[in-house]
C-alpha cells in the first residue's frame, strides 16, 4: 500500500455523490483515519479470498 486513499464509508441510506469520499494520508505515527480503513480493506480482502 502506499500512503494516500480514497475511502468511501457505508452508509445503509445514503448512495453515490451523497455518501462522502475522503482522501486520506497515512500519518507516520499511525494515527488517523488511514489506518482504521486500512484494517477493514485487509479484514475484507481476506474475508474474500476464503469464498
Amino acid at each position: 500500500m502506499d500512503d494516500l486513499c480514497v475511502a468511501q464509508p457505508h452508509l445503509a441510506e445514503t448512495r453515490g455523490v451523497d455518501s462522502p469520499a475522503f482522501v486520506i494520508r497515512q500519518d507516520q505515527a499511525g494515527a488517523g483515519l488511514y489506518t482504521v480503513f486500512e484494517q477493514v480493506f485487509e479484514s475484507q480482502w481476506q474475508r474474500g479470498q476464503l469464498l
